[in-house]
């Protein structure tokens, strides 16, 4: 065992300890939450919340493995489709279900839950309303040209 994975049993252990972010879907089905974290911590706190949610049920080198494969399409998603900033903080919750007969883990529903501060949330309102007053002035463009046409027409 590598020191990185001693150490998350360590933290999850500890994690076990404080709070378990995990509700029961059906037989080998779960849910596991992150809980709110810094983008750039997701792969870490997904390990670790993996290992304290299943790891009594699952073998842990089959977490691991499967972990680590998840942690990579979660990587694309997070850097490359939303843009998500290392420090912006999301919530991050995946239904998983375990397959005794493949020895696997399957995951499905993932939601990436991205959380926006005051200022962000105030500047994107600021650049709604103006881009709703261009679209307002375009649509009033827009009538008195039809009005000009059908003046023609007549």
């Amino acid at each position: 065992m590598s020191d990185q994975e001693a150490r998350d049993l360590d933290r999850a252990e500890e994690y076990e300890k404080m709070n378990s972010r995990v509700a029961v879907l059906g037989q080998f089905k779960f849910e596991i939450s992150s809980g709110l974290i810094i983008a750039s911590r997701y792969a870490d706190k997904l390990r670790r919340v993996a290992l304290v949610t299943l790891g009594k049920m699952i073998p842990k080198d089959i977490i691991m493995r499967d972990i680590a494969e998840l942690n990579k399409e979660l990587y694309n998603k997070i850097v490359n489709e939303l843009k998500v900033n290392k420090l912006d903080v999301i919530r991050l919750m995946v239904d998983v279900e375990y397959n005794p007969q493949e020895k696997k883990l399957q995951f499905s529903n993932i939601r990436i839950i991205r959380y926006y501060t005051e200022e962000e949330c105030k500047k994107m309102g600021e650049d709604l309303i103006k881009e709703n007053e261009k679209l307002k002035d375009e649509l009033e463009q827009a009538k008195k040209k039809i009005e000009e046409i059908k003046n023609i027409i007549q």
